[in-house]
C-alpha cells in the first residue's frame, strides 16, 4: 500500500505545477489605427509662415504749379491733386498750350475722385460763364467742395442760398454754411454770418453777437470786418 501513495503523491504534485504554469500569455496588439487616429488630434498644428509686411507707401510731394512733366506724370499715376494743377496749366496757358476742354476734364474727373480744389476750379467755370450757366450746377460743385474741405466752397454755396440761385432764397441754411467756415477761421464767412445777425435774417436777430463776429473778421484780417465793427475808425480792435 505504501508505493501507490508515493505515486499518487508524484502525480498530484506533477498536477500542480503543470496548472501552476499555466499557457503562456498571449502577445499585446499592436494599438489600433482609430487609436493612432484619436491620437492625432492632440497634435498642435504647424505654424503657418508670417507674410511679410508691405512697404509703405514713399512720400511723394505735389508737382509744383509750373512743372508741367512732373504734373502729368502725377495725374497718370493717379495723384488726384497733380491733376487739378495739370488742369489749372491747361486753363491759363503760358507753360503749355490753352486748353479749356481738356482743363474741365481733368477738374471734372478729380472732383468726381473727392478733390475740394476739382469741384472748386469747375464750379468757378460756371460761376464766371467759361461753360454754360447752370446755378444747380455751380451750387452742387461748391457744395460738394464744401464737404470735402473747402473753405471757399461752403462760402460761395452760402452766398448762392442767400441769392436764390438754386431753389429760392434760404438764408437759414446759408448761416449754417457760414456758421461752420467761421469757426475754421474764414475771415469772410464771419463778416457774412454777422450780417446775418445785424439784420435777423435767417438767424434771430442779435447785434452784440453781429458786432462780435464782425470783430472777429477785423482780427482775422480782413478790413471790411473792422470797418463794420467800427464804422467810425475810432477803435479798431487788435489784429490776430
Amino acid at each position: 500500500m505504501r508505493p501507490l501513495r508515493h505515486g499518487a503523491a508524484f502525480l498530484t504534485l506533477g498536477t500542480l505545477a503543470l496548472a501552476a504554469c499555466g499557457p503562456a500569455p498571449a502577445p499585446k496588439a499592436p494599438p489600433s489605427e482609430d487609436l493612432a487616429a484619436n491620437d492625432t488630434g492632440d497634435m498642435q498644428p504647424a505654424a503657418a509662415p508670417v507674410a511679410p509686411a508691405p512697404e509703405p507707401p514713399k512720400l511723394r510731394l505735389p508737382c509744383a504749379e509750373d512743372d508741367l512733366v512732373g504734373c502729368t506724370n502725377g495725374c497718370n499715376d493717379a495723384v488726384v491733386e497733380d491733376c487739378v494743377t495739370l488742369g489749372a496749366m491747361y486753363q491759363r496757358g503760358g507753360v503749355v498750350r490753352a486748353d479749356p476742354a481738356r482743363a474741365v476734364d481733368l477738374f471734372r474727373g478729380a472732383c468726381t475722385s473727392g478733390s475740394a480744389r476739382g469741384c472748386m476750379k469747375l464750379g468757378d467755370l460756371y460761376h464766371d460763364g467759361t461753360l454754360k450757366d447752370d446755378p444747380t450746377e455751380e451750387v452742387t460743385l461748391y457744395r460738394k467742395a464744401c464737404d470735402a474741405g473747402a473753405n471757399r466752397g461752403c462760402l460761395a454755396a452760402g452766398k448762392a442760398y442767400l441769392e436764390g440761385r438754386v431753389v429760392g432764397v434760404d438764408p437759414v441754411f446759408a448761416a449754417t454754411l457760414f456758421t461752420r467756415v467761421c469757426e475754421r477761421g474764414n475771415a469772410e464767412a464771419c463778416l457774412e454770418l454777422g450780417r446775418l445777425y445785424h439784420h435777423g435774417h435767417g438767424v434771430r436777430k442779435d447785434p452784440a453777437r453781429a458786432t462780435a463776429l464782425f470783430t472777429k473778421a477785423c482780427q482775422l484780417g480782413l478790413d471790411e470786418g473792422c470797418l463794420t465793427a467800427d464804422p467810425k475808425g475810432e477803435v479798431a480792435p487788435p489784429r490776430q
